[in-house]
């Protein structure tokens, strides 16, 4: 998943320390659990249609939200975060649209790492919003991320060194650009606004949206979608995917540095990759791998911090 569900610390006191050994554990836990995910959607996707789905999944995930934290909700002028939640919603919405609308034609594992270049788009925005200038790292970390799509681009024609990027991809592309707008409103309104009430609030008005498109585009819920495995499946997706990762991420953040939690949650399309060739029967050429690993540098340079060089006072 689109690493949206950003750290929400849970105010209170006497929160419990967790040795790093076992938070970069939980971040690995979390960006396994995000990961899967992926190929998880594929599977319901096949039956349940998208909009139908992602109305499940959302109300589901706002009403937990809604039990977990209402002591905190009753404390927030809920009626101020209605714009802020609406902006967020259509960001997150479309986001989730164009993703999933690639997803109903590429295997799960290319549409994880094309949904992850979104962590190279955001500097860019932040730059059309702020105009703070990106440094070198995000320049090169651009240019290689556009390398790598034109490897995993190639598919098919790779013998004949012809870029073969399809439908879905382009759709999968922007989606990341819209999860890259979300990120960034995310980033501004956190500071203005409580964030898991702000985060409460989008939840809703996204179920909204996609109830609106469901009930609109793709007729009445069937009886059929309570199988088994759909859902098992939902309920990954929502206690998973959502809560449990979300959980993991909040206490895991605060005792691990920022930029090894980056590295092991960026593992995620990786993870990805993997449960989509075992569960799904995802095939890899040369070309793909080697354009997946160049998206993978490119969001890790996208996210690490070096460290400046000090200046040294001149000895006298």
């Amino acid at each position: 998943m689109a690493k949206q569900d950003a750290a929400v610390r849970p105010e209170g006191k006497g929160t419990r320390t967790v040795s790093p050994h076992v938070a970069r554990l939980m971040l690995l836990v979390n960006a396994a659990v995000w990961g899967s995910g992926y190929t998880i959607i594929k599977h319901i996707q096949e039956t349940v249609p998208t909009q139908w789905m992602m109305t499940i999944r959302l109300s589901a995930a706002a009403l937990l939200m809604g039990v977990i934290f209402l002591p905190r909700l009753r404390r927030v002028g809920l009626h101020r975060l209605v714009v802020p939640g609406i902006i967020l919603a259509v960001t997150y919405w479309l986001g989730f649209l164009f993703q999933l609308k690639g997803l109903e034609t590429i295997a799960p594992g290319r549409n994880a790492f094309l949904t992850d270049t979104y962590c190279v788009m955001v500097p860019f925005l932040v730059w059309a919003v702020t105009r703070r200038r990106p440094n070198w790292q995000h320049m090169l970390a651009a240019a290689v991320c556009i390398v790598g799509i034109g490897f995993v681009s190639l598919g098919g024609g790779a013998a004949m060194g012809v870029l073969e990027i399809g439908a879905g991809d382009v759709y999968t592309i922007i989606g990341a650009f819209f999860f890259a707008a979300n990120l960034v409103a995310v980033g501004m309104l956190a500071r203005k606004f409580d964030p898991v009430a702000l985060m409460f609030m989008e939840f809703v008005f996204v179920a909204v949206l996609f109830f609106v498109g469901a009930a609109l585009l793709e007729g009445a819920p069937q009886a059929g979608w309570a199988r088994w495995d759909l859902v098992a499946g939902f309920a990954y997706l929502v206690i998973g995917s959502t809560i449990v990762a979300q959980i993991f991420q909040t206490v895991a953040i605060r005792f691990v540095p920022t930029s090894q939690a980056s590295i092991i949650l960026s593992t995620e399309s990786i993870f990805g990759v993997l449960m989509s060739v075992i569960f799904y029967g995802e095939r890899l050429t040369a070309s793909t791998i080697s354009g997946f690993t160049l998206i993978f540098c490119a969001i890790l340079l996208s996210e690490l911090h070096f460290p400046r060089k000090r200046k040294t006072p001149d000895s006298g």
